[in-house]
């Protein structure tokens, strides 16, 4: 090699490592290019669910109508990748200027797709009245971005594989979204023998969340999957069986529905409760503090270690 070529040689040489130099210095995180998961960012759980405690941005893939005020909207993730969220625990939405005075608000939702599936993953968004992110998420359609990440309080203290042989699931609602989210690994992991009954209550026939999923896994799996529709405006509601010719269960989940459908309160059963704060207060007492003797799964036999509350 000539001088002049050896000269060149060590000069790329120098350059290349005053670069090297300069992108370790500019930061210590250590990025995987397909995933965008960095080594610097902080995940709530382990292993990470794709979201990490600060928002990241992905795109609207598609939007679907479900029920007359709800619809399941899907997001693109990388191809191949999966959301990876422990079960069960929710992300936050976050809606740039929606709250007062234009300043960022957010709201935790818990995703409905399985971990199975890859490059995207479903939300269930019930549009309220007095709502302020599911308005913004109304207002979503395909290639616009969304801003979620997740906290440690997204992630419950009970995580798939549950370990137990029966769950009663009790929702009303929007409450299905944590119940779906697990029924996906109960029912289709291979071995998981767990039972698992599901009383779900909504205003209406018309107001009943992902129906057809939910008749889909009953039917796939008679013997370990049971659901239970109750519509009624109120406890004691029967119209829906002259409105809708309604021939399921009518008013509200309450001891009576509970005690007749539901598993009785023995070693390896648990009573999963998610849905609106009256339902919280008349089945546990409340929604966090200490099951309460005078409330429902109380009078009934379940105790606090039975129970919990999403």
């Amino acid at each position: 090699m000539s001088a002049i070529g050896s000269s060149l040689a060590m000069l790329l040489s120098l350059l290349l490592g005053i670069t090297v130099f300069c992108l370790a210095e500019e930061g210590d995180e250590t990025c995987d290019a397909r995933t965008g998961k960095c080594s610097g960012l902080e995940y709530a759980s382990q292993p990470p669910c794709y979201f990490p405690t600060t928002f990241l941005d992905v795109a609207v893939k598609s939007v679907r109508q479900d029920t007359h005020n709800s619809k399941v909207i899907t997001f693109e993730l990388p191809d191949g990748e999966s959301l990876n969220l422990p079960v069960s625990s929710a992300i936050l939405m976050n809606a740039p200027g929606y709250g007062k005075e234009g300043k960022d608000v957010f709201k935790p939702y818990n995703p409905i797709s399985s971990n199975s599936v890859l490059g995207s993953f479903d939300l269930l968004i019930k549009v309220y009245e007095a709502g302020v992110v599911s308005k913004f998420a109304d207002t979503l359609k395909p290639g616009d971005r969304v801003g979620f990440k997740q906290i440690k309080p997204n992630v419950k203290q009970w995580q798939y594989p549950f370990g137990k042989s029966r769950i009663t699931m009790l929702a009303g609602g929007t409450g299905i979204a944590p119940m779906i989210q697990a029924l996906h690994p109960l029912l289709n992991t291979p071995g998981d023998v767990t039972r698992i009954r599901l009383l779900y209550g909504n205003l209406s026939p018309k107001d009943i969340m992902l129906k057809a999923d939910l008749d889909r896994y009953a039917a796939q799996f008679p013997e370990r999957f049971e659901v239970t529709y109750i519509v009624g405006k109120t406890a004691d509601d029967a119209s829906a069986r002259a409105e809708y010719d309604w021939a399921g269960e009518v008013g509200w989940i309450d001891e009576e529905k509970i005690r007749r459908l539901a598993f009785p309160p023995e070693e390896g059963s648990v009573v999963w409760v998610c849905g609106v704060d009256d339902m919280y207060n008349s089945l546990a007492g409340s929604r966090a503090a200490k099951l309460k003797p005078d409330s429902v799964l109380a009078k009934l036999g379940y105790s606090q270690e039975m129970i919990w509350r999403s």
